[in-house]
């Protein structure tokens, strides 16, 4: 009896061993493999990327309804921005209002998360450099909405 009570001893002290140790500093990142055979090359680095962080400032907005397309500025308002912050954070104004939602950005996909738990509501980025932005809602779906925006 005493051996089976020093072996299952012996296995609760080495399993706990194993937890502690297995709650230790996460592990470091994995630094990319820089490969100096494309030294001739310009890398893309986020210097030289355009970034969506930053105010916007809506410049034109069109809606095309099967053909028939519709100048939506007046809808928006001439002072209509958006402000995308680093954190996610999106703000949008009209001048007057403004209203804070959440936004995502994967390849050419942006998404307005206008309440937690709500699904996004999807744009096509089409066009992003320093000074201009350029995105599209319901795509393929007939009723398109493009709206232009100059960074402010």
């Amino acid at each position: 009896m005493r051996k089976v009570f020093v072996f299952a001893a012996f296995c609760l002290v080495a399993t706990l061993g194993l937890m502690v140790s297995s709650c230790g500093k996460e592990e470091e990142p994995i630094a990319p493999v820089v490969d100096d055979t494309t030294a001739d090359t310009i890398p893309v680095t986020p210097e030289n990327t355009p970034t969506i962080i930053g105010v916007w400032h809506m410049i034109e907005a069109t809606q095309d309804v099967q053909g028939n397309v519709v100048d939506m500025i007046n809808f928006y308002g001439e002072n209509f921005c958006l402000t995308f912050m680093e954190d996610g954070t999106l703000i949008t104004s009209d001048g007057i209002n403004d209203t804070q939602m959440q936004w995502t950005l994967e390849g050419n996909q942006l998404g307005f998360i206008q309440a937690p738990g709500a699904p996004a509501v999807m744009y096509e980025l089409r066009e992003l450099t320093d000074e201009r932005l350029v995105i599209v809602n319901g795509v393929g779906t007939g009723i398109e909405t493009t709206m232009i925006f100059e960074r402010k």
